[in-house]
């Protein structure tokens, strides 16, 4: 537009230098914002800006005595992925499943990264074996995720598994699975800092009882 007015009549130009000025710093306002919000790796959520926006819906199903279910994934074993095929090959990882995530979650749905490996995910209008079921999908559906990892990347010799095997073509396929663990609002859990207590505990479980597998916490646990 400034090129344009500049090439009609520099007093054009003169006037639409404000209008690109604001739209400028609107635009520079909203990728300060998003930096605020988002997780530079995964383009989810952070941390603060999930835990903000989690705590309100949970306070508002807890008011209007609607389900809603909160799931902690993390990745097993995610240090020797980063151990054994390097840092960007972890990011790689990282950036799959929050795509994962993003596909098969509704739009409702509210996902975060909690640094390193671990994911929070709030379920609104999601009752415990609603949540089992969605989290379940989750978990089946990233353990298919291969992630091609070049040869070069490699700090060992052996695969992600530790049996050596390299896979084929340029680089070696990388396949992780999550654990996670799940609680629902109930009688004894009746904000988010009593869910995020209860679905650590469950995903403690899942990592005890062998890992890749979804642990809901009983309601009398609390």
């Amino acid at each position: 537009m400034v090129a344009h007015a500049v090439t009609a009549s520099p007093f054009l130009a003169l006037g639409a230098l404000p209008l690109v000025a604001l739209l400028h710093r609107s635009f520079r306002h909203a990728q300060l914002v998003d930096a605020f919000r988002i997780d530079a790796k995964t383009g989810l959520l952070n941390a603060g800006t999930w835990l903000r926006e989690a705590r309100l819906e949970t306070a508002r199903a807890a008011r209007t005595r609607t389900p809603l279910a909160v799931a902690i994934a993390d990745i097993d074993h995610f240090k020797n992925v980063n151990d054994t095929f390097g840092h960007l090959a972890g990011d790689a990882v990282l950036a799959a499943i929050a795509s994962a995530l993003n596909a098969l979650l509704r739009d409702g749905d509210l996902t975060g990264r909690f640094g390193g490996e671990e994911f929070c995910i709030l379920l609104p209008g999601t009752d415990a074996a609603e949540a089992r079921q969605i989290t379940d999908r989750l978990r089946e559906k990233i353990s298919r995720i291969v992630t091609p990892v070049s040869d070069g990347t490699r700090n060992d010799g052996t695969g992600s598994d530790g049996t050596g095997s390299h896979g084929t073509g340029d680089g070696s396929p990388l396949r992780v699975t999550i654990s996670i663990g799940v609680a629902a609002l109930g009688s004894t859990r009746r904000d988010l800092d009593e869910l995020l207590a209860a679905a650590d505990h469950a995903l403690y479980q899942a990592k005890g009882a062998g890992r890749n597998q979804v642990c809901v916490l009983a309601a009398s646990h609390g």
